[in-house]
């Protein structure tokens, strides 16, 4: 549990910093969806961590493939929900869902090995 706790920490400050930087390059209407990118970005990075991590004795690989489909089915979700339901500008939202995940996802073999 304290792996998660400290995982859940890192991510937080990582989305916190690619956020700041693509809160600084957008204007108004896509502030706004850079705040639901970083919530949605959390909730798939935990859930995608701890599909790895309860798969990580027996078969690591396959809990990395399914954190990597549940990635990409979520930014595929996101993109429809942003550019069809929301109608909100889709260029800054994807742009730091995608920095916020990749971001995230790179530190997250440090914390499978504990």
């Amino acid at each position: 549990m304290k792996a998660f706790g400290q995982y859940l920490s890192v991510v937080v400050g990582g989305i916190v910093v690619v956020g700041a930087i693509a809160w600084a390059f957008t204007d108004s209407a896509g502030r706004q969806t850079v705040l639901v990118s970083a919530a949605a970005a959390v909730v798939v990075q935990m859930a995608a961590f701890s599909v790895t991590r309860a798969l990580r004795e027996r078969h690591l690989m396959l809990g990395w493939g399914l954190g990597s489909l549940l990635r990409f089915g979520a930014l595929v979700l996101y993109a429809v929900i942003v550019a069809r339901l929301w109608r909100a500008p889709v260029a800054p939202a994807l742009l730091s869902f995608v920095g916020m995940l990749f971001v995230t996802t790179v530190v997250e073999p440090v914390f499978l090995k504990r």
